[in-house]
């Protein structure tokens, strides 16, 4: 066999492998039979609220690098540069569906999705480190696609960060309701 078929088996493998890790996870994020998402029809709106008020976000972001980087940050962002608009996207969409409760599932295991958030984010803030150590996190004054570990791993503790600020504010504010009910 050829080091190209070997590397496209390989490929094939880590997909189909990557594929059934996906399903085994997310079968025990869910309660219930059914492994997929469920939410009701005032989320449905909310979130699909979020995805278009995050599209034009992205727009905006991509109509607004040329005008106000320099060409030399833009240089020095290299390929992170086209992450950026759609990381703001992210995070303008969880942002919107965790403030408008219609970030959690109906079936969702919030314990062990936090859990996992958790553990995702500090491995890639991890991966960062390590780069940032290894002195790969930027070679010929252009930022490498490393950077976005960092990246990633902070959007992963903000969105948990987040979420733990709603669901206590959610808390007080059930805790008040009680107390005036009373």
């Amino acid at each position: 066999m050829s080091d190209s078929t070997f590397f496209k088996v390989m490929i094939i493998v880590a997909v189909v492998v990557s594929i059934i890790i996906c399903a085994v996870i997310m079968k025990a994020f869910h309660s219930g039979r059914s492994s997929m998402p469920k939410y009701d029809e005032r989320q449905q709106l909310i979130r699909g609220r979020g995805y278009m008020i995050a599209f034009y976000s992205i727009i905006i972001v991509m109509c607004l690098i040329p005008v106000i980087m320099t060409q030399e940050m833009i240089h020095f962002l290299g390929d992170i540069l086209f992450f950026i608009p759609l990381i703001l996207g992210i995070m303008i969409h969880v942002m919107y569906c965790i403030w408008n409760n219609a970030y959690i599932e109906l079936n969702l295991k919030i314990k062990n999705w936090v859990i996992f958030m958790l553990c995702i984010s500090v491995f890639n803030l991890a991966l960062g480190a390590i780069s940032i150590k290894n002195g790969n996190m930027v070679e010929d004054n252009v930022l490498q696609v490393q950077a976005l570990n960092l990246i990633v791993g902070g959007l992963g503790l903000v969105i948990l960060v987040e979420l733990l600020i709603k669901m206590a504010v959610d808390r007080k504010g059930a805790d008040e309701d009680e107390e005036s009910e009373a």
